[in-house]
């Protein structure tokens, strides 16, 4: 039994002249019974019929207006600013995740010294090499933000219990910061660089299967 959604792709393949997929006779049983395919062949028609009569009159017979490519002609324009809109963020994203490495570099270093806090200072390191990468290859953002996200989240609960205490210092709150910028960096990278993507799964993910 056919539906609705098959009826109408039948119609509108025949009115461009290609194969309908279905018999005439089972398409047009269906539209004589349905107001609602019906009403759809009539506004189809309509609509191919006023592309064609927009051809000047006198000029050489040519075949039919594809519709995909009128469409298509409508929606580049719009595609295209939103492409170099997702280039510029994306662009301005890993220029940042660079320039936090850099940053997360130099505090590492700044640990080394007489009193030296290694394992403070791996940490740095570890996460200055995971933004470089992020920087090189942005789909590997989602693997790696885990990590800086988890360490935020661990940070920022004792910095607001030292903020109550009054124990909290220029450093503790420095380091935080750091990590918030950076986690935040990250996630605008990701989602420009793969925003279609996420975009396309919420409409899936959201669509009315009826």
């Amino acid at each position: 039994m056919v539906d609705h959604d098959q009826i109408q792709a039948a119609l509108s393949a025949r009115i461009d002249g290609e194969p309908a997929g279905l018999a005439d006779d089972v398409i047009d049983a269906h539209v004589a019974a349905c107001d609602e395919c019906r009403d759809y062949q009539d506004r189809v028609a309509h609509f191919s019929s006023s592309l064609r009569s927009s051809e000047p009159v006198g000029s050489p017979m040519r075949p039919p207006v594809d519709l995909a490519d009128t469409i298509l002609a409508g929606v580049e324009p719009e595609w295209r600013r939103l492409s170099l809109a997702r280039q510029t963020w994306l662009r301005a994203g890993r220029i940042a995740l660079v320039l936090l490495a850099m940053a997360h570099v130099v505090w590492a270093m700044s640990l080394i010294g007489s009193n030296a806090d290694i394992e403070a200072a791996a940490l740095r390191l570890g996460l200055a090499v995971g933004l470089l990468f992020s920087a090189w290859r942005p789909e590997l953002i989602a693997g790696f933000a885990v990590v800086p996200a988890t360490v935020t989240a661990f940070l920022l609960g004792f910095t607001a219990r030292d903020v109550v205490f009054g124990l909290v210092d220029g450093a503790q709150i420095g380091l935080l910061v750091l990590l918030v910028v950076t986690v935040a960096a990250l996630a605008l990278t990701f989602v420009a660089d793969r925003g279609v993507v996420l975009r396309e799964a919420w409409r899936t993910l959201s669509a009315d299967p009826r």
